[in-house]
């Protein structure tokens, strides 16, 4: 009997996915597991398989398309002369009220076009107020009214006055009104710059602060005019980028976790003297069997042991209990054109470095290259970020659900130190731990991090 096929959900943050191609066509016999279909997620680019025999009777949704999870997206039966006429009408029947509203919407289109008036319209965005409490969304603005003025403009109010605010009517179009900066002068130098014609904002000042003197006007005024070619110089058109699936979900998600985690931030500067020159001395052995292990390689071990040692830290928030995991799956960040993923290296404090370096690697690889698999980038029990590469001294990350705890890993670098009362250069890498203050108390994230101090400073203990 012919069913429907539809889109499934790989993960349970995926509420659509976007046909790429089909690897059939209609009328084309199906093995068990043959892959029907390439689909792109929030997170990564699968192909979706089939698990009985039969044939591919109907394609319902074309490639390029976005189909909500669970929507049909094609008709498989067991005979290739199957009546499908029932599935069609239930599938147009689902369609129904957008194919409905698409024709009234267009019939529409024509009777607005002609009833707009003659009079060009201006609206101006209004960015909303700043809120002193990130964490309140502030209420959105009132409908704005609209008026006829006696310059000609029909068009939306904000608080009584039109939106063109600020703008000058031209030979009747709107174009930006010219401002000025406040600029330090002394009353000579306006005078002067008056009598001259030459604007104050644009007279460097050679007086203290900046102050315009009566030489800086008057050498103003000599100078040579800007080449033409510079001054109709185009600007820059906005940019709209459409927001991908991965950037929404980002956004979603990790909108929740700021407004709903009670964070705060621990810092800990490290001595890495010892960590480069034990880096040094296993990459020059391990040369041979083709294996480099990286500064991010070791950190990403040192949190995953010392995880272990502090497992209250390896945990989640629950409003009945806190879920204190029994494996340390550690997330690693990894930025990607549009966005970032974490794929989650299972078990990594049972890994020797040489096995997590490898298995490091080939996630990273397969998560730039979308084929990672839902299961290798959901359920991370804690995270690392590391911007360290890329010169970030220091900075914070939002919590990524369900942990409770996130790293931070700036740059490894040469700084000024004291040394036994003398000063020297040393190897230095500051680390920040954003924690769920509801699972981590500062003094156990404190106790976490004195771990994670040890076994970076102390790097021989990671291969023990």
């Amino acid at each position: 009997m012919a069913e429907f096929f539809k889109m499934p959900q790989a993960s349970p943050t995926m509420e659509s996915g976007t046909l790429n191609a089909w690897r059939k066509a209609e009328g084309d016999a199906l093995a068990s597991q043959d892959v029907v279909a390439e689909v792109e997620t929030d997170k990564a680019a699968m192909d979706v398989e089939v698990f009985e025999a039969g044939f591919l009777l109907k394609i319902l949704a074309q490639a390029g398309e976005d189909v909500p999870a669970g929507r049909p997206i094609a008709i498989i039966g067991k005979s290739k002369d199957e009546d499908i006429s029932a599935l069609l009408a239930e599938f147009a029947a689902m369609k129904g009220g957008a194919a409905q509203a698409a024709p009234a919407a267009a019939q529409a289109a024509p009777a607005a076009a002609q009833a707009a008036p003659a009079a060009p319209v201006v609206v101006a965005e209004q960015p909303p107020k700043a809120t002193a409490n990130p964490g309140v969304v502030p209420p959105a603005p009132p409908a704005p009214a609209t008026v006829s003025t006696p310059g000609g403009y029909v068009g939306p109010t904000w608080r009584g006055k039109p939106l063109h605010h600020g703008l000058e009517e031209i030979g009747g179009s709107f174009t930006p009104a010219k401002t000025r900066r406040a600029v330090r002068s002394s009353p000579l130098a306006r005078k002067i710059a008056e009598d001259l014609g030459v604007p104050l904002d644009r007279v460097a000042g050679s007086g203290p602060n900046g102050r315009v003197l009566r030489a800086d006007v008057e050498a103003a005024a000599q100078a040579p005019a800007p080449q033409a070619a510079q001054a109709a110089a185009p600007a820059r058109a906005n940019e709209l980028v459409r927001n991908s699936k991965m950037r929404k979900v980002i956004a979603s998600r990790l909108k929740e976790s700021y407004l709903d985690a009670p964070t705060f931030f621990l810092t800990a500067n490290f001595d890495c003297d010892a960590l480069v020159a034990f880096r040094t001395t296993l990459n020059q052995q391990a040369s041979a069997k083709g294996v480099k292990v990286s500064f991010n390689d070791l950190t990403l071990l040192a949190v995953a042991r010392a995880l272990a040692e502090v497992p209250e830290c390896n945990a989640a928030w629950g409003d009945e209990s806190i879920t204190r995991f029994g494996s340390v799956d550690l997330g690693v960040a990894v930025a990607l054109e549009d966005g970032l993923i974490t794929p989650i290296i299972r078990g990594a404090d049972k890994l020797s470095l040489l096995q997590l370096a490898a298995q490091t690697k080939s996630l990273v690889e397969r998560a730039r290259a979308r084929k990672l698999q839902p299961e290798e980038y959901t359920g991370a029990t804690f995270s690392v970020s590391n911007l360290g590469m890329m010169g970030i001294e220091h900075f914070t990350a939002i919590l990524n659900p369900p942990a409770a705890g996130i790293l931070a890993v700036g740059a490894l670098q040469q700084e000024p130190v004291v040394k036994d009362g003398a000063l020297a250069v040393g190897w230095r890498m500051r680390v920040t731990m954003t924690c769920d203050h509801r699972v981590i108390d500062g003094a156990l994230g404190a106790r976490f991090l004195a771990a994670l101090r040890q076994l970076i400073e102390r790097p021989l203990l990671l291969v023990v």
